[in-house]
């Protein structure tokens, strides 16, 4: 049986290295885990007779103590570290100590490998460099942090140990259970306080690794005869900008976020004086954390874990226990992104589509997530809808399924109309009183939310059974709002304009060039926010869509269906 020291075990990544080779062991075989923590009291939860448990603070403890612990002919992953990066001279002086110490006791052992966890912070850059290219292994080193210089001490006592050992730099680590005071949660927490910094498309560019990720490198270092003695970057290979970081966060949790362009007169400046700036200032306009991770690709790795699916399960981690919500049309456009965010809030998701491929892809993001496949067309897909609504205590209920179809209404098959209808009206209506009539029964009340459409507020030659639909959808939805005002229901009738959600080419509407369609994401945030004030609403998103309102009431009838039949033929 491989025997496996890990230090640091209780920290953010000795837990889930621990945890995978628990799950996988080692090269298919079984390990027996030496864990080592100066309080592994914390993993008691894990103990097993795989699981061997010190503690011991490698800064301060004996080298005897130490080498009992180790044993002998293991591989051991080195991750013990003060991460504190303003942990200043005492942080740099105990990971220098617990590396001398742990080296030392392991010169009597004769380990298989030592692999140590150092950082990206161990190189940093250099004053002259211009940051125009990633960080390799062939850079000169110029730590920015005491922390930085630390592990880079580190490094140079492990390849003087005469130990066999691999040295792995990790970029940015994120996932679940990292620090609250760690760069991504932090920055998680801000733009879901809507912090304004976090609104800027900062420019300056960072490399992340998620940590199944880092565990799957940290392995590789451990095991391939191709890693032994070098160092390498641990890096997903996707670079991006904090701008863009700040997007993608607020995507998944219903904020803005990287929105507010960086004017190019500050960012220039900023790289010309970037030398003299704390490094915290320095990554905003500039590529300071950088890094290639191309020499670890070139030995096996292959990082697993894309960034969104990364980014929302540490949203998803970090957010309070919720309820149960159930979500129709989830697997693209509106209600897709609105299930990614209810679930990143921390509810419990049902999404309910016919597209068996989206809902895949949304449970494989959003591991939890109830997929349930139903075409809402159909008797037995409507029965299935009724299910999970049914299925225990509901907070809420969105009807986001809708189509439509292009052409005059003699031009369109019967078939077509009646699914149309079938989708956009009956199966709405069935679930809408379903859900509320179990909703008023409840303590708590619930939440109703129904999309119509800039199209319910007008005839629409061209698309007439679509517009329509989404006329009954407004008017049925804002009656059900008056009836259920006394009850702790509420109501949320949403009439969105132009959204870019693949609907106009499965409905056959024609693009119009240049044409501006509000993001999914954008929308569902909107959607979240009326959620979260808790009262019974009518929502037109866009511009465009108040626009069309007010027309429709303000000129006469016939001269709206005229205008429209016209702008349908040349436009749509």
């Amino acid at each position: 049986m491989n025997r496996v020291v890990i230090t640091g075990a209780t920290g953010f990544i000795g837990r889930r290295l621990m945890q995978r080779l628990l799950k996988d062991g080692l090269l298919g075989e079984p390990v027996h885990l030496v864990a080592i923590a100066r309080h592994p009291e914390v993993l008691s939860h894990a103990a097993s007779d795989l699981v061997e448990f010190h503690a011991l603070d490698l800064a301060t403890a004996s080298v005897d103590a130490i080498a009992e612990a180790c044993g002998t002919g293991a591989l051991v992953f080195h991750l013990a570290a003060n991460a504190s990066v303003g942990s200043g001279a005492a942080g740099y002086e105990n990971n220098v100590q617990a590396t001398t110490r742990l080296l030392a006791a392991l010169q009597r052992g004769a380990p298989s490998r030592v692999v140590y966890a150092s950082s990206i912070g161990a190189v940093d850059r250099m004053p002259d460099d211009p940051c125009t290219a990633p960080l390799d292994e062939s850079a000169s080193p110029h730590p920015l942090t005491t922390y930085g210089s630390g592990k880079l001490e580190g490094e140079r006592l492990v390849r003087a140990s005469g130990l066999p050992y691999a040295i792995v730099r990790p970029t940015w680590v994120y996932g679940p259970s990292m620090r609250p005071d760690s760069h991504l949660r932090v920055f998680l927490d801000m733009v879901r306080a809507g912090k304004l910094s976090t609104r800027v498309d900062f420019p300056g560019r960072v490399s992340l690794v998620h940590v199944d990720d880092l565990c799957a490198a940290l392995l590789l270092a451990g095991t391939s005869a191709e890693t032994n003695g070098r160092t390498f970057f641990a890096t997903d290979g996707a670079p991006v900008s904090l701008g863009e970081l700040f997007r993608d966060l607020g995507e998944i949790t219903g904020h803005r976020g990287g929105d507010i362009v960086w004017p190019r007169l500050v960012a220039a400046p900023a790289r010309a004086l970037r030398r003299w700036l704390p490094l915290s200032v320095q990554c905003l306009s500039s590529d300071v954390l950088l890094a290639s991770g191309d020499r670890l690709r070139t030995v096996g790795f292959a990082p697993g874990v894309p960034r969104r699916r990364g980014l929302i399960q540490l949203a998803r981690a970090t957010a309070p226990e919720g309820n149960r919500w159930v979500v129709t049309g989830a697997a693209s456009g509106i209600g897709r992104a609105l299930a990614v965010q209810l679930y990143t809030a921390g509810h419990d998701v049902v999404a309910v589509d016919r597209d068996a491929e989206g809902l895949t892809a949304l449970a494989q993001e959003c591991p939890g997530v109830r997929a349930v496949w139903a075409d809402l067309a159909t008797t037995d897909g409507r029965a299935l809808l009724a299910q999970a609504v049914d299925a225990g205590a509901l907070a809420g209920l969105v009807n986001c399924a809708g189509v439509g179809a292009r052409g005059d209404v003699h031009e369109i098959s019967s078939e077509t109309q009646e699914r149309l209808l079938a989708v956009n009206v009956v199966a709405l209506a069935d679930a809408s009183a379903r859900a509320a009539r179990k909703m008023a029964a409840q303590p708590t009340g619930g939440t109703l939310v129904n999309i119509a459409s800039s199209a319910a507020f007008q005839p629409l030659p061209g698309m007439a059974a679509y517009a329509a639909s989404k006329s009954f959808v407004l008017s049925f939805s804002e009656a059900m709002a008056h009836e259920l005002a006394s009850t702790a229901v509420r109501i949320i009738t949403v009439c969105p304009g132009g959204t870019d959600t693949g609907f106009q080419a499965a409905s056959g509407v024609r693009r119009v060039e240049g044409e501006s369609l509000m993001p999914a994401p954008a929308v569902a945030a909107l959607v979240l926010s009326a959620i979260q004030r808790g009262r019974s609403a009518t929502i037109l998103v866009g511009g465009r869509t108040k626009a069309m309102a007010l027309l429709a009431r303000a000129l006469p009838r016939r001269q709206v269906v005229r205008l429209w039949g016209r702008l349908m033929r040349s436009l749509r």
